[in-house]
């Protein structure tokens, strides 16, 4: 009786682990659960194995007649763990007459199936002729629901003869600052229109839909009435320039 109660502890306690990409279709084999649970399929049917957890969608499966462990239902990584760098689902196997309860652990890998976006379409920072070559502009930072190396990792701005990007990264996050490079000429060009493109670190890149405008006026020092690093308020009229 000793040892039969410290055989059935063993199994509640051990688990096995596997690993699975996100969005993979329905009836991908995860694992052979008869090679890893040291069970043979004979026993799967005869005492009713299955798969129990507790979420609110089946998303494995197991064929009793070859023991594989698959996908049931669509796994969307950024739905069930946002912001989270690692994301796992915990799912139990079930054998009954006795019972016996298995831990299994299904380790969801990232794919690079989102873009990086950013909040708005428009920024405008008011910057005045004077300012002088070398000064920064922190950049608005894009949000991406990917992590690890498919999150953000650099950005590009447009060609112009005034201002240079400054990239910062480290871990799975990046930055950027807007460096002035050549004097503002107001009479010139009031208006300085620039494009910014966050890319990510995935492997084909995802760019789609991050481009977003920058406006950048220069002010007369005189008309300068806040920080030239701070947004200005959105002009209807520059929209449609």
């Amino acid at each position: 009786l000793y040892d039969e109660r410290l055989a059935v502890f063993w199994i509640l306690s051990s688990q096995i682990s596997y690993s699975v990409s996100e969005e993979v279709d329905k009836g991908t084999v995860v694992g052979n659960l008869v090679k890893d649970l040291n069970i043979n399929t004979q026993q799967l049917e005869e005492r009713g194995f299955r798969i129990v957890s507790g979420y609110s969608k089946k998303y494995f499966e197991a064929n009793l007649r070859t023991g594989a462990l698959f996908v049931n239902e669509r796994i969307d990584r950024e739905e069930l763990c946002p912001n989270s760098p690692k994301c796992s689902l915990n799912i139990e196997g079930l054998l009954s007459h006795p019972m016996n309860i298995y831990r299994i652990e299904v380790i969801i890998i990232d794919i690079n199936d989102n873009a990086p976006s950013f909040l708005e379409q428009i920024h405008v920072f008011n910057i005045s002729e004077s300012s002088s070559s070398g000064e920064r502009y922190p950049l608005p930072i894009a949000q991406d629901s990917d992590t690890g190396s498919n999150s953000v990792k650099t950005y590009k701005l447009s060609p112009n003869e005034h201002f240079a990007i400054d990239v910062s990264s480290g871990g799975d996050s990046a930055s950027a600052e807007l460096v002035l490079q050549k004097a503002l000429d107001r009479e010139k060009q009031p208006i300085i229109k620039l494009t910014l493109t966050a890319v990510d670190g995935g492997k084909p890149t995802q760019t789609l839909d991050t481009m977003r405008c920058f406006l950048i006026t220069c002010l007369n020092p005189k008309e300068t009435t806040s920080s030239a690093s701070e947004p200005a308020p959105e002009r209807s009229g520059l929209r449609g320039e």
